[in-house]
């Protein structure tokens, strides 16, 4: 891979990304008058495509972390969320405890599209199978029976699955077909580590491995050498079109974002 192979000896999630934005300091702090106006000619003959692409490896135990972290512990009906990664899907189990209901259920996605920069954070997955209930308990016989009743409706009748609804209910995320749109910016807001390091790269693409999730990352030449300097080395007009995305992400994560 590359030398961000060894972020991996962090400590938890936000060290993963400290280390990140440490890396892209201290290759550009140094030294950056005499290579600023370099930079900014190569930069010029680049805004078509940016051509310093990073392979960022993030441990299974990682993502597992942050889940725990912006996600468990600030929804109270999630009682825990964690993934299984592979070659090229994950599987996802879940724990919900609403409305007298306890539930452990588990299903198996793919990686459909990321998008962390300065403005998106999100994460869309396609559903590959049919959600797997490995427990359930309600407070109640008839809700029991009524809950099973609902699953086998979804699946036999309405030939879908119910995934996409219990995480929308509980506020998680939003389901349109066999997709489901995971906007986390809610949640990292507020993390003056993760939100610094997404004005230095951004994250375009992400690639599934076992154990392992390769984020594909592109280096922002603007706010990076902003970040050693008083002058506006790079202004807006020198920006390249970027990904699409809203100005101002949602805060609550029940509606795919509208292009």
């Amino acid at each position: 891979m590359s030398d961000f192979d060894n972020v991996n000896n962090s400590d938890n999630f936000d060290e993963f990304f400290e280390s990140i934005g440490y890396r892209f300091d201290e290759s550009f702090g140094s030294g950056w008058e005499r290579i600023a106006q370099s930079v900014k000619d190569i930069y010029n003959k680049t805004t078509d495509k940016f051509e310093d692409e990073l392979s960022l490896p993030v441990a299974q135990t990682y993502v597992n972390d942050a889940l725990q972290k912006f996600v468990t512990d600030n929804v109270k009906a999630i009682l825990e969320l964690r993934v299984e990664m592979h070659e090229d899907w994950f599987r996802l189990y879940c724990t919900v405890n609403a409305g007298g209901i306890y539930a452990e259920v588990a299903s198996n996605f793919s990686l459909v599209h990321v998008q962390l920069d300065r403005n998106v954070q999100r994460f869309v997955f396609g559903q590959q199978t049919y959600t797997d209930i490995l427990n359930l308990r309600c407070e109640s016989f008839v809700k029991r029976q009524g809950v099973k009743l609902a699953i086998w409706f979804y699946h036999s009748v309405l030939k879908k699955d119910p995934l996409g609804f219990i995480l929308s209910y509980v506020n998680i995320a939003r389901a349109k077909d066999e997709v489901i749109y995971l906007d986390i910016h809610r949640w990292l807001k507020n993390n003056k580590k993760i939100m610094s390091t997404l004005h230095k790269v951004q994250i375009n693409y992400g690639e599934l491995e076992e154990e392992q999730m390769i984020l594909k990352a592109q280096i922002n030449y603007r706010d990076l050498l902003a970040a050693s300097s008083n002058e506006d080395i790079i202004g807006d007009d020198d920006d390249p079109e970027l990904m699409q995305g809203p100005i101002n992400p949602v805060d609550d994560a029940t509606e795919p974002s509208q292009e």
